[in-house]
Formats: C-alpha cells, structure tokens, sequence
C-alpha cells in the first residue's frame, strides 16, 4: 500500500500550484487589514445576495472565489466567477490608486485564480482527460493570494469612503 501511495505522489506536481503565486511575489502573504475587512463585511455585506455598495461587493466576490477554491476545488466554476474577477480587476485598475507594479500583481492573482478555474471547468466537463490532469491546477487553496486581493479592495474602500452605489446584476447568481 505505502508502494503505490509513493508511486501516486510522485505523478503529482505539487510545487505547480505555487509557480505563479511565487512570480508575483506573494507566496506567504499575510493580511494586514484583517480587522478593516472584518468592518466591511459586517457594514456593508448582506447575508444573502449581492450588496448594494461597490465596497461591500468587491470583497463579497473575492470571498466567493476563495470558497469555491477552498471548499469546492473549483468544481462549480462558471462564468459568475470568471466575471468575478475580471470585475474586482477592473475596478481596481479604473481605481488608479496603484502603481504599474502592484496593479500587474493584481491582475495576474486574479488571472491565476480565473486560469486555476477554467482549468478545473476543462477538466470537470471532460474536455481534459484522466491521463492528463494534474489536480494541482484545480485550485488554488492557500490564503496568500485571496488575502492579497481584500488587502486591495481594503485600500480602494479605504480610499471611498462613502458608500458607493452597486447595482445588482440580474445574471450574477452566487
């Protein structure tokens, strides 16, 4: 038994998962607006549904994309996520409250986290195979990166303080 379990460990790249996370250079971030975030939810984060403030939203969303990560390995993707984030990126981006560097940071975290989703959809809708697959690709679980993202949607409510209207869109359904 302890033969095969070996042989199956070493099929499995589990350093892939973290190529893109150390490249951007946030492998091990830590969160430094844990209690701000924590007010935001609160405030501004309706149990159910999408808010209606664009703060409130923003890290709505980017919770929900860390627990289809976390709790699902991707297997419901959809398009609600991939518009997740190509939403919280291009709000940030229009934000114009970071720099070339921290913006590129932002956009290749959500691209990875959109790549890692599509990824598992390919794989869950047979389009990838058996043979082909590296589970590792499914998901990316640790909470560097989605902690990275609420630092900056922290930042952009910090930066608005007044509660921004958001209208809630009719084909968003998580």
């Amino acid at each position: 038994m302890r033969e095969k379990k070996m042989k199956q460990d070493d099929l499995i790249d589990f350093e892939s998962m973290y190529t893109v996370v150390k490249r951007l250079g946030i492998r091990n971030y830590k969160a430094s607006h844990i209690e701000t975030c924590k007010r935001i939810w609160k405030e501004l984060v309706p149990k159910r549904g999408q808010a209606d403030s664009l703060q409130g939203e923003l890290l709505r969303q980017a919770e929900k994309l860390r627990n289809e990560a976390r709790d699902n390995g991707n297997f419901n993707w959809d398009n609600n996520f991939e518009w997740f984030c190509d939403f919280i990126s291009g709000t940030l981006q229009d934000s114009n409250l970071f720099d070339e560097k921290q913006m590129k940071t932002i956009t290749g975290t959500l691209n990875y986290i959109k790549e890692c989703g599509m990824y598992a959809y390919q794989y869950h809708t047979g389009k990838i195979s058996e043979d082909d697959v590296n589970p590792m690709l499914f998901a990316y679980t640790d909470d560097d990166i989605y902690d990275y993202i609420e630092d900056a949607i922290v930042i952009f409510a910090e930066a608005n303080p007044q509660k921004i209207t958001y209208d809630a869109k009719d084909f968003v359904y998580r």
